[in-house]
């Protein structure tokens, strides 16, 4: 073999040399991460399935598509225990309330001139429900303490520091409408059971923005709803001692009738 064939013999083992060593570092080489970084329409890029936002658990889950309240419930309220009951209702915020003077019975008085001083407080952040909105177990709406010595006569709440009432909102059967409970808390006993039940029903006047609960009717607040005080015919209507419960809501307020 002369010189010019054993340079070209010698090049030619080389560069097999060289093609080998890249064939081997690709072949070793972890494969590349693939970019999942979306990008939106206008090029920036959009957050990773890990940062995305995700469904809200517990209560808001099966609640028709709506944001979840400070009141809702996420099981059945007689699945709850009394421990589980006081833990959601002392959490709560309450606002808007009123103290009023209520018809009472079961005392000789209250047949005369006796009433019997009854709060309601509205849970803060709630004035907008309706029967579309309803939570899928309900949701705690109002608060009612009988501050008196008898119990009131509309819906037999018990005076007594160990008694606590909670008007439950949620949809009806026909889910077309909304239905209260209201929940009796025995703080004492720690325990709760129902204590009544009836329709709750939308009045349909424009509505006011902010959580709120009284004594009142349609009628009666339908002259100025959203203010303290309701005049007409020279009458102070608001909070009259026989009146449902009342609350803010999407159709101006509602009544537990």
């Amino acid at each position: 073999m002369n010189r010019i064939q054993l340079r070209r013999a010698h090049v030619a083992i080389a560069s097999a040399a060289v093609l080998v060593s890249l064939a081997c570092s690709k072949s070793d080489a972890p494969p590349p991460k693939p970019d999942t970084t979306a990008k939106t329409p206008g090029g920036a890029a959009a957050a990773t399935p890990s940062e995305a936002p995700q469904p809200l658990a517990g209560a808001a889950r099966g609640l028709r598509g709506r944001k979840a309240m400070p009141g809702d419930l996420t099981k059945p309220i007689d699945s709850y225990t009394g421990d589980e009951f006081r833990d959601l209702v002392r959490k709560l915020s309450y606002v808007g309330g009123h103290e009023r003077q209520r018809k009472c019975k079961n005392d000789p008085g209250c047949s005369g001139s006796k009433r019997v001083l009854v709060s309601v407080d509205a849970v803060a952040t709630q004035d907008s429900i309706a029967a579309g909105n309803t939570p899928q177990f309900g949701v705690v709406y109002v608060r009612a303490i009988n501050k008196g010595d008898a119990p009131e006569a509309r819906y037999g709440m018990r005076p007594g520091n160990q008694y606590e009432y909670y008007m439950i909102v949620g949809g009806d059967s026909a889910g077309t409408g909304m239905k209260w409970r209201l929940e009796q808390f025995d703080s004492k006993a720690r325990t709760h059971s129902k204590f009544g039940e009836g329709q709750f029903v939308a009045c349909n006047h424009a509505w006011v923005v902010g959580a709120r609960a009284d004594f009142k009717t349609c009628a009666n607040s339908a002259a100025a709803p959203g203010r303290d005080s309701v005049m007409k015919l020279g009458l102070n209507l608001q909070g009259f001692d026989g009146d449902p419960i009342w609350a803010s809501c999407a159709g101006g307020c509602c009544v537990g009738q």
